[in-house]
């Protein structure tokens, strides 16, 4: 078990891909509203979240520098995946991505899938932005600060471009953001059945509080 510490924050690589799996489907494995939507029978969502991350984070994260993870003691026990202002994948890995998160996820679960694709992007400002999509720690790790650590990274990294950051979360979830500088402006639903998120965001330029 990893004691409790600081951590450290780093850009994820190809090597990292097992454990950012490992520690976001952790994370995901119950009371998430997204998750629990698209594969709404908990066994599948068990067995099919680790191949759907696998696939997202090779195919979408890593090519679009949009991943980082952070360590204790050179574990690591937490990871933030998000989407760049102005990203867009190429056509040869979408044409690789595609068919292999169908068959990671199933055809029903890949139509909830592009359900909340379709929602983060009709939530997104015009304004330039990131915006983040999966926050995960280490369930089984003491409190360490590991989230606030790595969304911290990700504020200055977009506060040094000029850019806002955003996401939606759940109820539970809007204080944590909101003592961040985050703010919550409006409600966004997945679908037309899904569950309805909360969508935050931190504007450019916002002094920390």
């Amino acid at each position: 078990m990893v004691q409790s510490g600081t951590p450290t924050i780093r850009r994820a690589t190809e090597s990292d891909i097992e454990d950012i799996v490992r520690v976001i489907a952790l994370a995901f494995e119950s009371d998430d509203p997204i998750e629990d939507y698209v594969f709404p029978d908990p066994e599948v969502r068990a067995r099919r979240t680790p191949g759907m991350l696998r696939v997202l984070v090779r195919h979408r994260y890593l090519p679009a520098e949009a991943a980082i993870v952070a360590e204790i003691d050179g574990v690591i026990v937490g990871a933030l995946l998000w989407i760049p202002h102005g990203f867009r994948n190429t056509a040869r890995r979408e044409a690789i991505s595609g068919p292999q998160l169908l068959w990671a996820m199933g055809p029903a679960a890949t139509r909830r899938g592009i359900e909340v694709d379709a929602a983060i992007a009709g939530s997104a400002p015009a304004e330039p932005h990131n915006y983040m999509v999966y926050l995960g720690a280490d369930p089984t790790v003491p409190r360490s600060g590991i989230g606030r650590a790595l969304t911290r990274w990700l504020i200055a990294e977009s506060e040094a471009h000029g850019r806002a950051l955003c996401g939606i979360c759940k109820d539970a979830n809007v204080g944590y953001y909101q003592a961040m500088d985050f703010a919550r402006l409006a409600g966004t639903r997945i679908g037309s059945k899904g569950p309805e998120l909360n969508f935050m965001l931190r504007p450019a330029g916002v002094t920390a509080g």
